[in-house]
């Protein structure tokens, strides 16, 4: 009994050897393809056998192998992916161009900084929207929209000028585009480079109206002063041998005849004005006490036109020429005075003040009447010679004008407030320093309105 006892242990612990035999590769199995859900795609099997279960962990260690390699294969695919991605951000961050990516549906996918910039509106707020939602967001796009919509329904590469009045007035925008293929080769979306001209182009005509100018000035002023002489001699030599009715002819005729000369020979100086390159004499000085120091010459004048001097108390020094920058003021003046006077207005306002624009400080100037105001046909080109109102106009005033506030690096704009009236406003880049004082300014005798700040 004793030998059949053993036996029946014996038998027992074959059995169960064998068995944990047969369940140790399929709990290894077990546990390596938790591994692998898991995300552990290094995972191998102890070696086993030739036989079924051999086999099944041999397979299983080759797909693991597998796994592991496409794994690999595709962290290396994405970051190079993620690397190009960043490339192309930082080159498309850097461009001076703005460039979009419109999807098939008209979705904006992708906007750089420069794109924001140019048109004036934050343009990540609308990424993943189309464009209808953001004509009805900023309604200032809609024009731009409208206008290179046709383009967006044809196939092929396309180019566009637009003239386009957005947040910082008319700009001349040159737009490309080219339809970008969908993943079975269709059309999908668009993408839109497009760059400001708008200083290019004034730039250009300013060099073209500068040379027309000075051709015009120098044709024209040489036979002038020969025309006013022989005029002037005829006058001398004939009036005292004329009876009284032909003398008031004659007299009456080379009269107009030295009048429009003198005419035009104030409009020629205006056209050597307008065409000369700068010669500036830069000096530092205190925009307000200048200011105050030219309008002192109005005191008294003009009559029926109250000018109201509303000078901040904030020091505004800057580095400009007092010659250029006194008939930049006289300008201003003159011509707020006289469209008073068109227009049966009273008051004349100038002002200044500290004001932040493009990025720095700079000192700001406002010359604003209750006259007619600005037409809307000369808002967008009135700096261009010969755009004026006026019947008797050169059109170089406010062309002038608007040269010398660029040699000296400003920025000017026209405004037509809608209280009426018309508004000019001027902006020079402050001088760092201290040039002069509030207390520096001289009382002048005209109404000063601006409270302190």
């Amino acid at each position: 009994s004793l030998a059949l006892l053993l036996a029946v242990l014996a038998a027992f612990w074959a059995a169960f050897h064998t068995a944990r035999q047969l369940v140790r590769p399929l709990r290894e199995l077990a546990g390596g393809t938790e591994a692998v859900a898991a995300g552990q795609f290094d995972k191998q099997l102890p070696g086993a056998g030739g036989d079924e279960l051999g086999f099944l962990v041999r397979s299983f260690n080759q797909m693991t192998r597998n796994l592991a390699q496409a794994r690999d294969a595709a962290q290396r695919s994405q970051e190079l992916v993620e690397g190009q991605r960043a490339y192309l951000e930082t080159v498309l961050a850097r461009l001076s161009s703005g460039v979009l990516t419109l999807d098939e549906a008209g979705r904006l996918q992708t906007c750089n900084a420069a794109a924001s910039q140019i048109l004036g509106v934050d343009l990540t707020a609308f990424v993943g929207v189309n464009h209808q939602r953001i004509i009805a967001a900023e309604p200032v796009l809609q024009d731009l929209i409208e206008a290179i919509g046709p383009q967006l329904n044809a196939a092929g590469d396309w180019r566009q000028e637009i003239a386009w009045f957005g947040p910082a007035g008319r700009r001349i925008l040159v737009c490309r585009g080219s339809s970008l293929p969908n993943t079975v080769g269709l059309r999908g979306g668009h993408v839109l480079v497009f760059d400001d001209m708008t200083h290019l182009v004034q730039a250009e005509r300013n060099a073209a109206w500068a040379e027309v100018a000075r051709r015009l000035a120098h044709e024209i002023k040489n036979p002038l002063t020969p025309i006013q002489l022989a005029t002037e001699r005829i006058r001398h030599k004939y009036l005292k041998q004329m009876d009284e009715e032909q003398g008031r002819v004659l007299e009456r005729g080379t009269h107009t005849i030295i009048q429009q000369v003198q005419a035009m020979k104030e409009m020629v100086d205006a056209f050597n004005e307008y065409a000369r390159p700068p010669r500036l004499q830069l000096a530092p000085l205190e925009l307000n006490e200048f200011i105050a120091e030219v309008l002192y010459l109005y005191r008294d004048y003009p009559a029926g036109v109250e000018i109201k001097l509303e000078l901040g108390r904030e020091p505004l020094p800057v580095h400009a020429d007092k010659v250029r920058l006194r008939q930049l003021l006289h300008n201003l003046v003159k011509n707020a005075i006289e469209a008073i006077r068109d227009g049966h207005g009273s008051t004349l306002w100038i002002g200044t003040n500290r004001a932040h624009a493009t990025g720095a400080d700079c000192a700001e100037l406002s010359v604003h009447d209750d006259g007619p105001g600005f037409p809307n046909s000369i808002l967008t080109n009135a700096f261009e010679p010969y755009v004026t109102t006026k019947p008797k106009g050169t059109g170089l005033g406010l062309a002038i004008v608007k040269k010398i506030v660029e040699e000296h690096g400003g920025w000017i704009q026209l405004e037509s407030p809608p209280d009426g009236g018309a508004r000019i406003v001027v902006r020079l880049p402050l001088l760092h320093g201290s040039v002069g004082s509030p207390a520096a300014i001289p009382t002048v005798p005209l109404s000063t309105e601006k409270e302190a700040g």
